[in-house]
């Protein structure tokens, strides 16, 4: 089996709505309306799509659902889940991974997932760690759960299988201790289905605790164009951008593929005025539409604006964001989306 590249055909987004009592207290009105934002968004773009939410009593749900702008046929494109217990919303990480069978794109979806452990032990993630698993009840399976340490924002494939890894991120003595780097390699193209393993290394952008998820800086946007964060010599993190474009420069030429560039803003929290990890790089992929984070800056223009000439036939649909980013992530990393 193969891992989907993500602009493969969707049928369902998963997400995990932020509850009272958990690490959204200090901005948990912004978060949800940010969630209201992607959900309506979602449905009013796709009428092919579900959106499945995952609750908790502390998501006060029920005043949230009815808050949404959506008509009641919509509605019925939104599943409320409410038995299936999570620790934190980013659903990206320890949520179901699709796969079909190589060189059968018609074949059945079947989903698998790694091991999670809270990005190397500092979070709370015994519950998100059982959350695929349990989806088998609402239709995701078969799944199959493998035991290395890897969280989903860290993964990025094309259709040729090639994949798109952090370093930083994988070999790391929280994740995945005395590894064997050969034997790495090894087992993540088994588990994947997966080709070459294209290695960036020492790259992460400030305020990013998953130590540089590879959804945080660089993406395919199909199988020859890779978009990333752009080499800016006056932001704050200079020499990881320069790193990251000099690698993938590198990898680009070898393969003859496109890399372009996108803007890095700097965006200070509401919160606190710490920096906060902003990327563009963090969209999802949905059928026909390109879900873009924005946050009410002048970059927001540019980058929508690079994403739309790369890829002409999409629809670009951009969704305010900077309410995710006081929690280190942003849509992409809320997001997960299910194949068909």
């Amino acid at each position: 089996m193969r891992l989907l590249p993500e602009y493969s055909p969707v049928k369902s987004i998963l997400l995990a709505l932020p509850y009272a009592g958990g690490d959204w207290d200090a901005n948990l009105s912004a978060a949800l309306e940010c969630y209201t934002d992607m959900v309506e968004a979602f449905i009013r773009s796709d009428n092919a799509i579900n959106v499945l939410l995952l609750t908790q009593p502390r998501s006060r749900v029920e005043n949230w659902v009815s808050g949404l702008a959506l008509t009641e046929k919509q509605l019925q494109q939104l599943q409320v889940i409410r038995d299936i217990a999570y620790d934190d919303t980013w659903v990206r990480d320890f949520g179901p991974l699709s796969f079909n069978e190589k060189g059968k794109p018609q074949s059945a979806t079947c989903y698998k997932t790694f091991t999670f452990n809270g990005w190397g032990n500092k979070y709370a993630y015994s519950a998100d760690d059982k959350v695929s698993q349990q989806l088998i009840r609402y239709g995701i399976g078969p799944h199959l759960k493998l035991n290395l340490v890897v969280e989903g924002g860290g993964i990025e494939i094309n259709n040729a299988g090639h994949l798109l890894l952090n370093k930083n991120c994988i070999v790391t003595d929280t994740r995945n201790p005395n590894v064997d780097m050969a034997a790495l390699e090894a087992r993540i193209k088994s588990d994947l289905g997966s080709g070459e393993i294209l290695w960036l290394e020492n790259i992460q952008l400030t305020g990013d605790d998953t130590d540089g998820h590879i959804d945080t800086i660089a993406r395919f946007l199909n199988d020859h164009t890779i978009v990333a964060c752009e080499a800016n010599t006056e932001h704050h993190d200079a020499e990881s951008l320069e790193r990251l474009n000099q690698q993938l420069t590198d990898i680009c030429e070898q393969k003859g593929w496109t890399l372009a560039g996108l803007p890095v803003p700097v965006i200070h929290s509401q919160v606190d005025n710490r920096i906060l990890p902003a990327t563009y790089a963090n969209f999802l992929h949905c059928n026909n539409t390109l879900y873009v984070p924005i946050y009410g800056v002048a970059e927001d223009e540019k980058a929508i604006a690079v994403l739309q000439s790369l890829a002409p036939e999409k629809t670009i649909v951009a969704i305010r964001c900077e309410a995710l980013l006081e929690q280190h992530g942003s849509l992409h990393c809320a997001t997960m989306q299910i194949a068909r």
